[in-house]
């Protein structure tokens, strides 16, 4: 049971963290005065994307906590 809690809460903080990246994204695309054509991940912009990191981790983290419990048993 333990495993399934980490492995869903984990899944549930990273899925939320990507959209609130997605979200983020899309705002910034709407912010633009000349408009743009879709919005697009900018992984390679460490300002904003550093906000995010440490939710992107946890997520990971508690996922391959969750593995690790059904593997070890």
């Amino acid at each position: 049971m333990k495993a399934v809690l980490l492995l869903v809460s984990g899944a549930l903080i990273f899925g939320v963290t990507f959209a609130a990246w997605y979200w983020l994204n899309a705002f910034g695309c709407g912010m633009n005065p000349t408009g743009c054509g879709g919005v697009s991940l900018h992984w390679d912009d460490w300002e904003a994307l550093q906000h995010f990191v440490p939710t992107f981790l946890l997520g990971m983290a508690l996922m391959v906590a969750g593995l690790w419990h059904c593997v070890r048993r």
